[in-house]
């Protein structure tokens, strides 16, 4: 136990000092506040359902409201505005404002005003809020959902079908508020190139190198995977995750580092756990530069290992 802690302390040490003074990983032009419909099916899972209401780029401080309308078997259409009238047929509708405030240590602060305004099903009183939020990318929050009638023609769930052509039951609709990038995946043209090198020093000073090159848009996780490293019947795993996002002359950049320490013929599905160590780097690199991150000294239990040091040169551009 004492040892299992001790990792642990390390662990979040090292992410604690990486932090300090760290880039931020976006600015207001790369991100967005969205509010989406999801199509939520009888067994309860979630997908979206096309929709979007955006801020557009937050450094815009564009401030508008939107209408969703679900109509039969959930069928919905957003329009323009919070006021009006919706769509025809529909059975339930919500008016929905978006107001973006500012952005500070990688988090946009907004203001929400939304109200299920219809809602001609079995959960007729009206629901909203009024509320300031801070998110950042990638989190979300849910807001509302409204029973889809059945089928008139059967009686049953809304037969639709999924984003893979598989027909599914629906059962509700569900309205989620979310800060992400900008632009989507299928819009960005930017592109991100980073060189990674592990870097294995030995007694005596002798050092060995495994190099690669990763390619992913920016802002957005890219995972890397060096060869395991092994020693008799011990064996050292190092991969991770980085991100790079332009800012000024350089990239801003997040490095993930996670190493693994166990038996060569190591299986995570026998259920046995391996010693994990975990190093959150956060740089800013300019175009050319190359810096190494030490990770830490591994303890005195990891055999071969533990006499050797461990870095992670980096190097990033971007690509267009």
């Amino acid at each position: 136990m004492k040892t299992k802690l001790k990792r642990l302390a390390l662990a979040l040490l090292m992410a604690q000092l990486t932090g300090v003074a760290a880039a931020q990983a976006q600015t207001a032009d790369d991100v967005e506040v969205q509010v989406n419909a999801f199509e939520v099916r009888t067994d309860g899972a979630e997908q979206p359902a096309g929709g979007t209401f955006s801020t557009g780029p937050v450094s815009k401080k564009w401030s508008g409201g939107g209408r969703f309308s679900v109509r039969a078997c959930g069928a919905f259409t957003l329009e323009a505005g919070a006021e009006g009238v919706f769509a025809d047929g529909a059975t339930s509708g919500w008016r929905v404002v978006l107001t973006p405030i500012g952005m500070k240590d990688g988090a946009v602060t907004f203001r929400l005003r939304w109200i299920r305004a219809l809602d001609t099903g079995k959960e007729m009183s009206a629901k909203g809020e009024d509320i300031e939020l801070t998110m950042r990318p990638g989190e979300s929050r849910s807001l509302d959902s409204v029973i889809v009638p059945p089928d008139k023609a059967t009686g049953r769930p809304c037969p639709i079908w999924d984003n893979r052509g598989k027909q599914i039951e629906l059962s509700r609709v569900a309205l989620r508020v979310s800060v992400d990038y900008t632009p989507h995946e299928s819009l960005e043209r930017r592109l991100v190139g980073v060189d990674l090198w592990l870097i294995e020093r030995v007694a005596g000073g002798a050092e060995r190198t495994q190099s690669m090159s990763v390619r992913g848009l920016p802002h957005r996780e890219i995972p890397f995977y060096f060869d395991a490293i092994t020693d008799n019947a011990t064996s050292l795993e190092v991969l991770g995750y980085v991100a790079a996002s332009p800012a000024g002359d350089g990239l801003a950049v997040l490095l993930q580092t996670r190493s693994h320490l166990g038996p060569a013929a190591f299986d995570w599905r026998d259920g046995k756990r391996a010693p994990t160590r975990y190093v959150d780097s956060r740089l800013q690199l300019k175009p050319g530069e190359t810096v190494e991150v030490a990770l830490p000294q591994l303890e005195s239990s990891a055999g071969p290992f533990a006499a050797r040091r461990y870095a992670i040169r980096i190097r990033a551009r971007q690509l267009r």
